[in-house]
């Protein structure tokens, strides 16, 4: 059968994709680079894991041999790392990513790292010819599964039109905000916010759980009012059945506002509320939950209002 024109048209749309090199398969990496893939893009996998790569290339990724042949070959390169420290190694080492990367193909770190590295990043990327965009991602996994990501983009407006494309695969909102660093800048925003705001979603049930209220009636008005919001809606039942299947992790939560502190520091601004958020997370760290949804920070506020001192309360 002859293809009809549309085909041939449609056929030449895909020629022009972008090959995407991943590097990152974990909790939100591996379901990026699938939509990647349903969306019909050339993707070149890499992980420190074996198993995600597996599930990756059975849905019809390209297993890279190493991250030097990952970077030759791809056209945009997409990170998606824990950590800064191995998003430097991995980005700026001797035999990092960008010393492989070919001239006029473009960078993209969509993990959470301080302002200063997305900048180191895109400096370093300039002087090979490779251009660089920080476009950190708020949504947990279910929005990186739906492709309902919130993005959050720093950089060159030329690199950010380049990107409009894959970006409009993974979430349902991008914003560019201005030069390097600035979608960091703004990541860092959304984790004081997300912080506190789970911190006070916490005290907030823990005071209707003590005083016997029916909790779902009581959840129904709360979200049909000023205190409704996305993370009430979303955290609620986890919080109150305890079942803390991570979405995002406590220890990663508590990596970003360690970014966020030395941040604030350096700029001479106080951030009180995010630090108190803060300890309750690292208590529930310490007592073992470091793999927890962040929304385990409850189980730091019911802790705080039953502790056993062996003393009976006066009235």
């Amino acid at each position: 059968m002859v293809p009809s024109i549309w085909q041939e048209a449609l056929a030449l749309l895909d020629m022009e994709k972008e090959t995407i090199g991943f590097v990152g398969l974990g909790l939100m990496g591996k379901p990026m680079a699938i939509n990647l893939l349903k969306a019909n893009y050339v993707v070149i996998a890499n992980s420190r894991s074996i198993a995600p790569i597996d599930e990756v290339v059975a849905l019809g990724a390209k297993r890279a041999s190493t991250n030097d042949a990952l970077a030759t070959e791809s056209t945009v390169v997409i990170t998606m790392l824990p950590t800064p420290d191995v998003t430097r190694t991995v980005v700026l080492g001797a035999d990092g990513l960008l010393s492989k990367m070919t001239a006029g193909s473009l960078f993209i770190d969509m993990g959470t790292e301080s302002p200063s590295l997305a900048q180191e990043i895109a400096k370093a990327a300039g002087k090979v010819g490779v251009e660089a965009l920080d476009a950190p991602v708020s949504g947990g996994d279910i929005g990186a599964i739906n492709g309902t990501l919130s993005i959050m983009v720093g950089g060159e407006t030329r690199a950010f039109e380049r990107a409009k494309e894959i970006f409009s695969v993974l979430g349902s909102s991008t914003l560019h905000l201005g030069g390097p660093g600035s979608g960091q800048i703004v990541k860092a925003s959304n984790q004081i916010m997300v912080a506190g705001i789970l911190a006070s979603i916490s005290e907030g049930l823990a005071l209707i759980e003590g005083c016997g209220i029916d909790m779902d009636q009581a959840i129904r008005a709360l979200s049909g009012g000023r205190a409704g919001s996305a993370l009430l809606s979303a955290k609620a039942n986890q919080m109150l059945e305890r079942s803390y299947a991570p979405g995002f992790k406590v220890d990663l939560h508590l990596k970003d506002l360690g970014i966020v502190a030395e941040y604030a520091r350096q700029r001479g601004i106080a951030i009180p509320v995010t630090s108190l958020a803060t300890q309750l997370l690292i208590a529930v760290e310490a007592s073992g939950g470091g793999d927890l949804d962040h929304s385990a920070i409850i189980e730091a506020i019911r802790g705080l209002g039953h502790i056993d001192l062996g003393v009976k309360p006066t009235n």
